[in-house]
């Protein structure tokens, strides 16, 4: 058996693991991130039970890797399934330790990857295409790549692509098995991820226009469904239950006034900027996302007291420029609408109001459903929401029950 001395050195010479010293920078990277006290320990934590391992396997620091850290979560899944507290598959700090590791020159820098089969390459060329030519939001791009890189390993596997194997039966039968993993409401997504894709591979002319006329259209009845609206009332409960400590209950309160008074989406309230805001002229700039159209909309008294308050008083010091960052440190921009989302249920359950699958989108299909009840036109409603047609905003004609009883006909057999 091969002995180790003090100096960490096996006796054919291998330097053995210890990252008890490089721990100290690991800390300090994350500090300097802002990372909160406790999510520095659980850090810390994990790097040491990773150096652990590290030492038992006799894996030297030259030798960790991207596979060595997946090897030894696959390890401790195995060995411990059902240990209750910090498991170590659940190793947060790894993943960071790695790029410490390269800046202190112990390891490689990871070099860009690269195209390694041409399915890959098309994936990524069709991925810019919907960025830099049609301006697809990044949700919709991720989407629709998805659903591209599904049908394309589905028919070319790994290996060449030959478009002559994208049949019209291949895109038929790939639609409709795609289609049947979706709830009704959503089944026609991979319909339009299939035709954006065959539009793009149409006009770099590898396949044939005709394509497009294999892929199943989606039987919808357009405003089936009715718009997941509150009464105005409970709108009011809403916001009246926004958490009352100072820094937390300001933020809620600007990011669902933000959403009840002028119908931003989700996705707008995280892009939303500094710059955004004219508090001169008291109106918000709204940038162009999901229908690639800016507006404009009036900042009203009660949400300019909302978001001035949040600024002064609940928003952690940053660089960065958007309005809402992470609560959390570090105190980066959100990265997705679901968190949004998340804050508006929390807020409804706490208020008590129950609404199927609720969300943000929920105040939004609030403001609309009372301006049209209100006999706000509906050109003035969809400008007020960015819809860039006017279809869009015509399904909030069924919540109007004034106007419906009007033009209602008749019960047979008396009124019911």
């Amino acid at each position: 058996m091969r002995s180790t001395s003090r100096s960490g050195v096996h006796e054919h010479g291998c330097r053995v693991v210890s990252l008890v010293p490089i721990s100290h920078h690991v800390v300090q990277s994350l500090e300097h991130a802002e990372y909160a006290a406790e999510t520095v320990r659980q850090h810390l934590l994990a790097v040491l039970r990773f150096g652990t391992w590290l030492q038992r396997q006799r894996i030297t620091l030259g030798d960790i890797s991207e596979a060595t850290v997946t090897r030894y979560v696959q390890h401790a899944q195995q060995q411990a399934p059902s240990v209750t507290g910090p498991r170590p598959y659940k190793a947060i700090g790894l993943r960071h330790l790695l790029s410490v590791l390269r800046q202190q020159g112990v390891i490689a820098v990871r070099s860009a990857p690269h195209p390694v089969s041409s399915v890959e390459s098309w994936l990524l060329h069709f991925a810019h295409h919907l960025e830099h030519v049609t301006g697809c939001a990044p949700t919709t791009r991720h989407n629709y790549v998805r659903n591209a890189g599904r049908l394309f390993h589905e028919v070319f596997a790994d290996g060449e692509v030959v478009w002559a194997e994208l049949t019209a039966s291949v895109l038929t039968q790939f639609v409709r098995r795609e289609a049947a993993k979706f709830q009704p409401s959503a089944c026609g997504q991979p319909v339009t991820a299939t035709r954006a894709l065959i539009r793009y591979l149409t006009f770099q002319g590898v396949v044939s226009e005709s394509l497009l006329g294999a892929i199943p259209a989606v039987l919808t009845r357009r405003h089936a469904t009715i718009p997941r609206a509150i009464p105005a009332a409970d709108v009011e409960r809403v916001l009246s239950a926004c958490r009352e400590d100072a820094s937390y209950g300001l933020r809620e309160k600007a990011i669902l006034l933000l959403l009840a008074r002028l119908g931003l989406r989700a996705g707008e309230v995280i892009r939303l900027q500094l710059d955004d805001i004219d508090w001169g002229r008291g109106c918000l700039l709204v940038q162009a996302g999901k229908t690639h159209r800016a507006r404009s909309l009036p900042l009203s008294q009660e949400v300019g007291e909302a978001l001035a308050a949040y600024l002064q008083h609940a928003r952690p010091a940053s660089v960065h420029r958007e309005v809402f960052l992470r609560w959390r440190p570090p105190f980066t921009p959100l990265q997705s609408s679901t968190s949004i989302s998340t804050l508006t249920r929390k807020v409804l359950r706490r208020a008590d109001i129950q609404v199927y699958r609720s969300g943000a989108h929920t105040l939004r299909h609030s403001l609309a459903t009372g301006l049209v009840c209100n006999g706000v036109s509906f050109k003035l409603v969809a400008d007020v929401l960015g819809h860039q047609a006017l279809a869009s905003t015509e399904i909030y004609a069924k919540l109007d029950l004034g106007s419906l009883s009007q033009v209602a006909l008749p019960w047979p057999g008396g009124a019911q």
